[in-house]
């Protein structure tokens, strides 16, 4: 089943494509908002697999909120459906999955739904681009090596990516889909939007509400959880059944 949300601020139009996504018996509209902030929010907590996005709309555009999206690594497609073409270029170069136009052609959003069914889950693991075994973060004007061994988990918390130790937490200079670059897949993984952890640390494993699950670490208080976007990965590497 694909997880939609719809974002724009006319009414009419949310309405218009709801009905024709509740003619698609493998989505499920699980929420709508003609509040973009008020979507931002949702979308970071739930995760849903696809956002039909509105462009032009008040407080933040819907480029704006793609870009919060990706700088925060969310793994949610986003299709625009939008009444102006003049950012189909910018739209795609977003990686968006696909740039509806309004008024709504059905049969351009079935095709739209089927890119997203065929295409599946996306990638979640980066390659590893450096050999070294400590990770290199930027802290105002000087770069500290820290040891891989020593790195609980990473977050991200107001925009700001933080490394975790037993003993430190440092600030990075940086973006928490940058710093999963640079660490090793076989050793690190990410479990949500928001937090990245080291396997080897990993204590405990609890069930958590919606089928999800929840990771007591090593070394800290703190309770990482494992998002529904995230779970069937970690199942498998966990060799979880």
């Amino acid at each position: 089943m694909i997880r939609a949300v719809l974002v724009d601020d006319e009414p009419l139009a949310i309405q218009e494509l709801e009905y024709i996504l509740s003619k698609i018996s493998y989505v499920k509209v699980v929420s709508t908002f003609t509040d973009a902030m008020a979507a931002l929010k949702f979308i970071k907590v739930e995760e849903p697999d696809v956002v039909f996005l509105d462009i032009d709309m008040p407080q933040i555009t819907g480029i704006q909120l793609t870009e919060q999206l990706k700088k925060e690594g969310a793994l949610t497609q986003i299709i625009y459906a939008t009444a102006y073409d003049e950012y189909a270029l910018k739209a795609f170069d977003q990686s968006a999955l696909d740039y509806l136009l309004k008024p709504y052609d059905e049969e351009r959003i079935y095709a739209a739904v089927l890119k997203l069914k065929h295409r599946g889950p996306q990638q979640v693991y980066k390659a590893p681009k450096s050999a070294l075994q400590r990770l290199p973060i930027w802290m105002g004007e000087k770069m500290l090596l820290i040891n891989f061994d020593e790195i609980l988990y990473c977050s991200v918390e107001n925009n700001k990516a933080k490394v975790y130790t037993e003993k430190m937490c440092y600030e990075a200079n940086d973006c928490l889909v940058n710093l999963e670059d640079k660490l090793p897949a076989d050793r690190f993984m990410r479990t949500h939007r928001s937090y990245i952890v080291n396997l080897s640390k990993i204590q405990e494993i609890s069930p958590y509400f919606n089928n999800t699950l929840v990771l007591k670490i090593e070394g800290s208080k703190e309770e990482i959880p494992v998002s529904r976007s995230y779970l069937k990965a970690f199942k498998s590497t966990m060799n979880i059944n």
